[in-house]
């Protein structure tokens, strides 16, 4: 029988290399807890900080602005969608469906909570890169 289990801010693994520039401290997936189809993760975009549209090949996505103010790209280009997203707002993506954001603030981070509903890692997600990396050069992600 599985248990429950803390994972503590100071034993999240920290990633700055899968959605550059975004900063992401993972914590509830299959690596923390055994047998997890679900991955949670604390993440800071930094100041006009922009992440590639993608698509999860294998997930829906879901998530929860705490800090700041975003707008997200939805759909492909000849069908794309904008949208601003505030603090106190939950968004969700199917699974298969492009999205993307920006931070629109040029001094204030935002922070969210984001998820992958049905997998463990987010390697398993799928994710599918549909625009070439932004220069990350040119955000201040320290």
């Amino acid at each position: 029988m599985r248990k429950p289990k803390i994972i503590r801010s100071k034993d999240l693994e920290f990633v700055n290399d899968f959605e550059p520039p975004l900063n992401i401290y993972r914590g509830v997936n299959s690596k923390t807890v055994e047998g997890s189809k679900l991955t949670m993760s604390y993440v800071i975009i930094p100041p006009g900080g922009r992440n590639q549209r993608h698509y999860h090949v294998n997930c829906d996505a879901a998530g929860y602005v705490f800090k700041g103010r975003l707008k997200m790209f939805f759909g492909p280009d000849h069908e794309m969608e904008e949208v601003i997203v505030e603090q106190g707002d939950f968004f969700f993506y199917p699974k298969g469906f492009i999205h993307g954001l920006i931070n629109l603030s040029d001094t204030v981070p935002v922070e969210l909570v984001a998820t992958y509903c049905g997998v463990g890692t987010a390697d398993e997600s799928g994710t599918i890169f549909v625009e070439p990396l932004w220069d990350s050069r040119q955000f201040n992600c320290g």
